[in-house]
């Protein structure tokens, strides 16, 4: 007897259910909550521009000492530690007071393709010379940039080291081949999370 009211109360209410459209009406309901809510959307690269935070790992660079000398020594430690074999390091001597040392990397290239952004080169690096940085705009329309040597990481990062990251107003620098989309870092938006 308990069974038949049981099931006759199921049916009641899958009939109210559906001749209401409860079901129907809860789906809205989270639909509308979400269209109601903040927007989370990221306006790049129009209007914005993110910058990762400085833990991220991105395009390598090879740093220099506060003199402008170069701190790699061509000990070849960040290509053994590499995994896929993609940095090339070739020493050679140095009598005209380039580098820190001695000895310096006549040839430092490195196979972007190739690499995993694991990060063992800066790890293995006793002088400080390699450090990932936090350039993550890394396509191209050719295989000829997808290899970056020794002057090209040698370059001034875009992005201070010290800087925090999150979203930054941005602004457009057109050249011949391309536009650029560059942080304004003076001016922060307040980030979403």
């Amino acid at each position: 007897m308990k069974e038949k009211k049981g099931s006759a109360l199921s049916c009641l209410t899958d009939i109210l259910n559906k001749a209401f459209f409860i079901d129907f009406a809860k789906g809205l309901k989270v639909t509308l909550g979400y269209n109601m809510s903040k927007i989370v959307t990221l306006n790049y690269p129009d209007r914005e521009k993110w910058i990762p935070y400085q833990r991220w790992r991105g395009l390598h660079t090879l740093n220099r000492d506060p003199d402008g000398r170069e701190l790699c020594v061509a000990c070849e430690l960040c290509s053994r530690a590499c995994p896929t074999d993609c940095i090339t390091v070739i020493p050679m001597e140095d009598d005209t007071g380039r580098g820190i040392a001695d000895r310096v990397a006549k040839v430092w290239e490195i196979d972007l393709v190739r690499c995993l952004f694991c990060g063992f080169c800066q790890d293995a690096c006793p002088t400080t010379a390699v450090r990932l940085g936090r350039e993550y705009e890394l396509a191209c329309k050719d295989w000829s940039s997808t290899k970056r040597d020794r002057q090209q990481l040698l370059e001034e990062p875009e992005i201070p080291e010290t800087l925090m990251g999150g979203v930054y107003k941005a602004s457009f620098v057109f050249n011949k081949k391309e536009v650029k989309v560059v942080p304004d870092l003076t001016k922060k938006r307040k980030n979403f999370w």
